[in-house]
């Protein structure tokens, strides 16, 4: 245990980030200042002017905090140096537990999308051809390289506890404060692989009205006609990820009328996400008249799905089994 009046030093390492996870952090509000009462950030520079230097002058961290994806060499440097230092490692965030939104690039390889990014879309004015990773003749400095893919947290270094949501809530968060605090204060240990939300589906959580059986007639997109805000997306033909995500986010999507993405994570039973989902769907296509449909009638139904990957590993495609065999294989 620290000494009495020390504070315990937290590090925020950023990766392949948008700034929405700062943000939870910060709309913690008052209770931030609360936190700081034990807590001295001693690395955060997105909020604050931090440098990578001071990093190397501190002996040991007793947080780290890594949000977002692992996409550069540097990131992953980072990482690795923070994580030799930390005591408790912490992924914050669904791009940091689960690959996110970045890892569905993943799917292009890294040639094609700095190629679109950097020299052919409509956009981009890149006279000097400068590709990250690469020095032009024309521009003595080069920019960060990319690693061949994207990595999420725990792909790189041994972590602790897992906060999921893009971003976590701010009331799971103040959770994991709490949980982190009896662990240094009181000695109190922490779960390996802890994940920092309910075990139950969002589905479990959800008010809306559900019937006893749902069938499935054909998929639709939510801005193909009325939605009712009362009654289950399902039951509607809208896809809602519901059924296999971990709940814990307030319901923020489906109070907003809009389905679930899936950006707290699988359910605890759940292995491959969009696995899962595609399982669950195909018990609820005409379930009653499905022994009648013909292989072209089912294949219909399927295409009615649009970008079937990019919806059902939305948030999570680190985490699906064809990611992981082929990472193994390497």
């Amino acid at each position: 245990m620290r000494i009495m009046g020390k504070k315990y030093l937290m590090a925020i390492v950023p990766g392949e980030v948008c700034g929405g996870c700062d943000m939870a952090i910060i709309d913690l509000h008052e209770k931030l200042l609360d936190v700081l009462g034990d807590i001295e950030i001693v690395y955060w520079p997105i909020a604050m002017d931090f440098k990578e230097e001071d990093i190397d002058t501190l002996e040991e961290i007793d947080i780290a905090i890594f949000q977002g994806g692992i996409r550069t060499e540097k990131q992953k440097e980072l990482v690795e140096k923070v994580a030799r230092k930390s005591r408790v490692k912490i992924a914050f965030g669904a791009c940091a537990c689960f690959g996110g939104i970045p890892d569905l690039a993943d799917l292009y390889g890294s040639e094609n999308i700095l190629k679109t990014a950097y020299l052919e879309s409509p956009s981009t004015t890149n006279d000097v051809g400068v590709i990250p990773g690469r020095c032009s003749e024309k521009s003595l400095v080069c920019a960060p390289k990319l690693l061949e893919e994207n990595y999420k947290v725990d792909d790189i270094i041994d972590v602790d506890i897992y906060m999921p949501g893009c971003p976590p809530p701010t009331d799971l968060i103040g959770e994991a404060i709490e949980i982190l605090l009896r662990h240094f204060k009181e000695g109190k240990p922490i779960q390996k692989g802890l994940v920092i939300a309910p075990i139950k589906t969002l589905c479990d959580e959800c008010d809306r009205e559900k019937p006893e059986t749902i069938e499935i007639s054909k998929f639709r997109r939510i801005h193909e006609g009325e939605v009712d805000p009362k009654k289950c997306f399902l039951a509607q033909g809208i896809i809602c990820l519901g059924p296999i995500t971990r709940g814990g986010c307030g319901l923020k999507c489906i109070k907003a009328n809009m389905p679930c993405r899936g950006c707290m994570g699988p359910a605890p039973e759940v292995i491959d996400p969009g696995a899962k989902m595609v399982s669950a769907l195909a018990a609820l296509v005409e379930i009653a008249n499905e022994p009648k449909l013909s292989d072209e009638e089912l294949a219909e139904r399927v295409k009615q799905i649009q970008d079937p990957v990019g919806l059902f590993y939305r948030f999570t495609f680190g985490l699906n089994i064809l990611q992981k065999v082929r990472r193994r294989a390497k």
